[in-house]
């Protein structure tokens, strides 16, 4: 029962909402994103660029021709900004009654981190903006951001994505069954391998002992006829062994194959076929959340 809700907890579902730096212009679809959590946890992710143009003497130097400290410096800085605009947009999660996580994460595009995000961590629900409020319309049905087209064209196949303008769902792309049909696939392998691990591990037994007599009965004869031929060949005064003594010994001294997964435990395999089932259960899930 432990393993079962171990594997649960596992598996449970997280919706990440990617945000902008202003937490005003995003509170609108934040808010979207908690109404239809469905009790669900929420990762609020905001995309961290690094400064590359750095403030001096009242102007703005290239990164690359400045001190490495003090360009260390204020780019830490500039991350502690992040990191309290995240706490801004928990603050708001929280004065709702949800509890929320955050991710900050650093790279120049923030279209492409989003993406990046993604693939990492496996993202099956993402929330984030179809365009800025000033062009939501009533008859809006395309998405009108650069970032909003790039992350739809580039994420994951199997992330499902709704955009939201100014607290209102635009599109949603849907996510593909192949992660569905990849899993019935393992499960069907994880339950083959269950029924057959039984009868091909009493069949190695059963052939590792008749690999064994017949060995002890060849050796026999290959001494009986080893004797022989070292009489003969110190009758005629020779002084080579008999290749075929050498080739049947050879032969008979190899252990005899292994079967693949012969390490794995029934018990591993339980739980591998348990974690495969909650797997298929929640990707279908998800698919149908997004139809």
């Amino acid at each position: 029962m432990e393993k079962e809700e171990e594997a649960a907890a596992v598996m449970e579902e997280i919706i990440y909402v990617a945000v902008g730096r202003e937490t005003a212009k995003n509170k609108s679809n934040l808010t979207w994103a908690i109404d239809n959590s469905q009790g669900n946890k929420i990762c609020i992710v905001l995309v961290h660029q690094p400064p590359h143009m750095i403030p001096l003497l009242g102007t703005r130097f290239d990164a690359a021709t400045v001190d490495e400290e003090l360009v260390k410096s204020y780019r830490e800085k500039q991350k502690a900004k992040t990191e309290k605009i995240l706490d801004e947009y928990l603050r708001i999660c929280l004065k709702k009654g949800v509890h929320a996580e955050k991710l900050c994460v650093e790279m120049d595009s923030i279209e492409k981190g989003i993406v990046k995000m993604i693939y990492e961590n496996k993202v099956r629900k993402l929330i984030m903006g179809a365009a800025a409020d000033k062009h939501y319309s009533t008859k809006m049905e395309e998405l009108r951001s650069r970032k909003a087209i790039f992350v739809c064209q580039h994420a994951s196949p199997t992330c499902c994505i709704r955009f939201i303008c100014k607290g209102h769902l635009i599109h949603t792309r849907k996510g593909r069954m192949d992660e569905v049909r990849a899993l019935s696939a393992l499960l069907s392998d994880f339950q083959r391998l269950v029924s057959s691990r039984s009868s091909s591990n009493s069949d190695m037994l059963s052939g590792s002992s008749k690999v064994k007599s017949d060995v002890e009965e060849e050796e026999g004869t290959s001494r009986t006829s080893s004797s022989r031929s070292a009489g003969t060949l110190s009758y005629s005064g020779g002084s080579e062994a008999s290749p075929s003594v050498t080739e049947d010994k050879s032969n008979h001294s190899s252990p005899p194959p292994s079967l693949p997964c012969t390490g794995m435990g029934l018990g591993m395999i339980s739980i591998l076929i348990h974690s495969t089932k909650l797997w298929h259960k929640r990707a279908i899930q998800n698919h149908k959340q997004c139809e």
